[in-house]
């Protein structure tokens, strides 16, 4: 009889136990997000948002999963920002140029020439003027939340023929992305701005239907543009910066204290991004050197005068609707 009594009262202390251990495991609730990137996966952006998928992983014990999704598996940016909207897609890698069209705020980032050069621009965007903006009410009516910023670079035109002067970029048929500012400054310099997919320029360039096209001294050597175009500019017409955006809908599941973690997980990853990205450019600069391609940077002389012809965008873009944020921004590369 007693073995019976003690038997019974093992099962019920070892059914309790293994209640305790479900209610323990109910606790804490496994989520997976789903983080969508237009980027290939060897890209520096890329490789720092592994990193933050997995911190988030390991910072949350295994409780939060980020499933990243690269090279535009999802879609594009565009129609990857409208599901993260109505939360069918928790967080989204995208850029300055697409988040302009819900907050135009971003116009003002992207315009040509207002960045004195890399430090001006982290310094902007890590500070009061970029994170105002990042996680600022215009996100927020979008159900937008933003995360963090990555360094995508400074643009510079790559040609056929040597661009030395403003003179040289003249009447030349230059590719650029279907965006009326970027129109707008080809023509400002004189050039004719010729609108195709980025997938075209390749073969555009090699058949006569451009003479040149723009991008960063990084995404130039890495898609071997050099064999075509040998010649490479580095004026930092633009530099836009790749924003990675969370949807409010997701956040408004999480609890604080995983929001706070996720938040200062992502702004550790610029800065690790920041790291790959001076490394790869640094890599391209002496492998571009290694094949004697013509990396030209002009002098502030020949730089005023790019610019010049571009100021005049700052106040007629839209009116000069963003010409107060504009002042900020060139004022703080002066600080």
């Amino acid at each position: 009889m007693k073995k019976q009594i003690l038997a019974a009262l093992l099962a019920a202390s070892a059914f309790l136990g293994g209640c305790q251990m479900m209610e323990q495991k109910q606790e804490i609730p496994t989520v997976t997000l789903t983080l969508a990137n237009n980027l290939p996966a060897q890209n520096s952006t890329s490789k720092a948002i592994d990193w933050f998928a997995a911190e988030v992983e390991e910072r949350s014990s295994g409780r939060i999963h980020v499933e990243v999704y690269h090279g535009s598996v999802l879609g594009d940016s565009p129609s990857c920002l409208e599901q993260l909207r109505y939360g069918g897609i928790d967080m989204v890698k995208t850029d300055e140029s697409a988040l302009a069209n819900y907050v135009p705020e971003y116009f003002a980032f992207v315009m040509p020439y207002v960045y004195q050069d890399t430090e001006h621009f982290r310094k902007v965007h890590r500070g009061e003027i970029g994170m105002e903006i990042l996680r600022g009410s215009a996100m927020a009516e979008n159900q937008m939340y933003g995360l963090t910023y990555y360094d995508g670079g400074a643009r510079g035109f790559f040609s056929k023929k040597p661009v030395y002067t403003l003179k040289d970029i003249s009447g030349m048929l230059v590719r650029v992305q279907g965006s009326r500012l970027m129109m707008s400054m080809a023509e400002a310099l004189g050039a004719n701005p010729v609108v195709l997919e980025y997938d075209e320029v390749m073969g555009a360039l090699l058949k006569g239907g451009v003479d040149a096209a723009e991008n960063s001294l990084v995404n130039y050597a890495q898609e071997g543009y050099a064999s075509t175009a040998p010649y490479y500019i580095e004026d930092g017409h633009t530099r836009i910066a790749d924003i990675l955006v969370m949807s409010t809908v997701m956040r408004s599941k999480l609890s604080k204290a995983d929001l706070e973690m996720i938040d200062e997980v992502a702004l550790e990853s610029w800065e690790y991004q920041q790291k790959l990205w001076d490394e790869a450019e640094q890599q391209v600069r002496e492998q571009l050197a290694e094949q004697q391609t013509a990396v030209f940077t002009p002098d502030d002389t020949v730089l005023q005068k790019f610019r010049s012809a571009c100021e005049p965008i700052w106040a007629s873009y839209d009116d000069g609707v963003y010409l107060d944020l504009i002042d900020r921004i060139v004022a703080a590369g002066r600080m």
